[in-house]
C-alpha cells in the first residue's frame, strides 16, 4: 500500500485555514467545474512511496531517526514558500516553490534513507538533484499553458489570502507542526488518510516576500 510522508502545518493554526481555502475553492474555481475540484490539506512531500516494513504506521514512524540537532528558534527547518509555478504533473499542475534550505535538504535525505533503503550518499544525491520541495495548490490534468496564463491573478488572491498573516507576523506563518505518513493508495484525493503523526517544533512555515 503507498503511503507518503508529509510536513504540514498545525491544523488549527490560520495559516492552515487559509491555505486550505486557496486548495479547495480559490484556486481551482479558476480552471475547473466545481465536481472536479480536489481537496487535500496543505503540505511538503519528504518522500512518497513508502513500504512500513510490515510495522504499523504509528510504530514505522516513531522509530525514524530526524537527528538531534533540529532546534527551534536556533536550527530550524525552514519551509519558506517562494514562488508560484505552473508544471505538467498533476499533482504538482499549481504549486508554490520552497526556498532551498540545508537543513530541509538534509531531513529529505534522511528520510529517504531511512525509507527507501539507500545509502547515505545515495539520499543526499537524491536530495541534491531529484527532490524539489513545493506546497501544491491544484491538483488537476489541465493545460500546463492554461495554468501559466493565471499565474499573475493566482499571485494576486495569494497576496490578498497572506498578507495580513504575513504583516503581523513578520512572514512567519506557523512555528512547528506535523509529519504525518499519509495513506496516498486512494484515486480520490478525498479518501487520503493521515494514518500517523509526530510533532515537529523545528519546522517554521514562512513566506518570502516575493510570494507576498
Amino acid at each position: 500500500m503507498p503511503y507518503s510522508l508529509w510536513l504540514v502545518p498545525y491544523d488549527d493554526s490560520p495559516f492552515t485555514k487559509t491555505t486550505q481555502e486557496l486548495i479547495n475553492d480559490t484556486v481551482p474555481r479558476q480552471f475547473l467545474a466545481e465536481k472536479d475540484y480536489q481537496a487535500f490539506p496543505p503540505h511538503v512531500t519528504l518522500t512518497s512511496d513508502v513500504d512500513l516494513g510490515g510495522k504499523s504506521p504509528q510504530e514505522w514512524l516513531d522509530s525514524l531517526q530526524f537527528g538531534e540537532d533540529y532546534k527551534p528558534q536556533h536550527h530550524e527547518v525552514l519551509i519558506e514558500l517562494d514562488t508560484v509555478t505552473a508544471e505538467d504533473p498533476k499533482f504538482r499542475k499549481m504549486n508554490i516553490s520552497v526556498k532551498e534550505n540545508e537543513n530541509l535538504k538534509k531531513l529529505a535525505a534522511s528520510c529517504r534513507q531511512q525509507t527507501h533503503s539507500v545509502s547515505a550518499e545515495q539520499a543526499q544525491a537524491w536530495a541534491k538533484d531529484e527532490y524539489r520541495p513545493h506546497m501544491s495548490l491544484l491538483y488537476a490534468d489541465v493545460p500546463t499553458q492554461d495554468v501559466e496564463r493565471k499565474i499573475p491573478l493566482i499571485e494576486m488572491k495569494i497576496g490578498f489570502a497572506y498578507g495580513d498573516l504575513f504583516a503581523c507576523c513578520g512572514g512567519s506563518f506557523s512555528m512547528g507542526g506535523l509529519i504525518t505518513v499519509v495513506d496516498t493508495s486512494s484515486n480520490e484525493t478525498k479518501d487520503w488518510k493521515r494514518v500517523a503523526q509526530r510533532e515537529t517544533p523545528w519546522a517554521m512555515w514562512r513566506a518570502t516576500r516575493n510570494l507576498i
